[in-house]
């Protein structure tokens, strides 16, 4: 899909991916379903974390560095 296609669809996308919310237990943890589904759907050549996460101007989390910690 294209970028074009994921926008327009993009609403419908988060309400169906709302259904999944419980399944979360912090709220910044659940947001990254979204940024993840949308890369899965993308035209990107590479599907790993870190293209998606830079395509979306998103960094991504390092590993095993809790999210509370400031890198910056």
């Amino acid at each position: 899909m294209d970028v074009k296609t994921i926008m327009r669809l993009k609403p419908e996308l988060t309400r169906f991916l709302h259904q999944f919310d419980d399944c979360f237990g912090r709220v910044t943890t659940r947001r990254y379903l979204d940024l993840y589904v949308e890369g899965q759907l993308s035209n990107l050549p590479r599907k790993s974390i870190e293209p998606m996460a830079d395509a979306v101007g998103e960094p991504p989390q390092p590993a095993g560095v809790p999210q509370s910690v400031s890198l910056g």
